[in-house]
């Protein structure tokens, strides 16, 4: 059992999935998510999810290979935090609800080994330069179609880049978000247009 593997795939897992259910005491709710430059989840919410209570998130759903997580939420204002709420609506358009939460992770379940929380907690790298990215894939949407059928067999006529990381892209498409896992991790802008052969 190696700890640091276990947690490697735990976010490689969570960065591919962007929904969970969220049970919150008796209740539960399905969620979409998206990550914060600093690496907390984003979501919104029901008030009554942020009573205290013993909240679990499910990735991405509850059942059997599911990722469990037992997470902490944060309301924030959506006015002083604007730029976290258009980055989740431009993922996942308009939101179920108005209020806004960040989930800090405390303890996690994965394939029946527990990790801490901080370890899936990741500030994105390319934070700095991932909109000049995107700006530049979307561009090139007959490259991104290409690559996004090449390595994940799904076929997006209109395929719109939303995020970057040095894991991998993220693509809107209109079932929901498409990842495209990054073969070796991404650490500069020329890395990922190599990989979509824009020169």
């Amino acid at each position: 059992y190696d700890e640091q593997q276990v947690t490697e795939d735990a976010y490689t897992f969570l960065k591919s999935n962007s929904t969970a259910s969220l049970q919150f005491g008796e209740n539960a709710q399905d969620v979409s998510y998206i990550f914060a430059p600093d690496g907390r989840l984003v979501i919104p919410v029901m008030v009554a999810m942020l009573q205290p209570c013993n909240t679990i998130m499910f990735v991405p759903d509850y059942c059997d290979n599911c990722m469990e997580m037992h997470v902490s939420l944060q309301q924030f204002d959506e006015h002083a935090h604007g730029a976290l709420v258009d980055r989740w609506q431009v993922y996942h358009g308009e939101p179920p609800d108005v209020q806004w939460a960040l989930v800090d992770i405390d303890a996690t379940r994965f394939h029946e080994m527990f990790i801490d929380g901080e370890g899936l907690c990741r500030e994105n790298a390319l934070k700095d330069i991932e909109r000049t990215i995107c700006k530049t894939l979307n561009e090139n949407k007959d490259a991104v179609r290409k690559q996004c059928h090449k390595e994940t067999g799904v076929e997006v006529t209109d395929p719109f880049v939303v995020g970057v990381d040095p894991l991998g892209i993220d693509i809107r498409a209109p079932f929901g978000i498409v990842r495209i896992q990054a073969p070796v991790p991404f650490a500069s802008s020329q890395q990922v247009m190599q990989y979509f052969a824009i020169v």
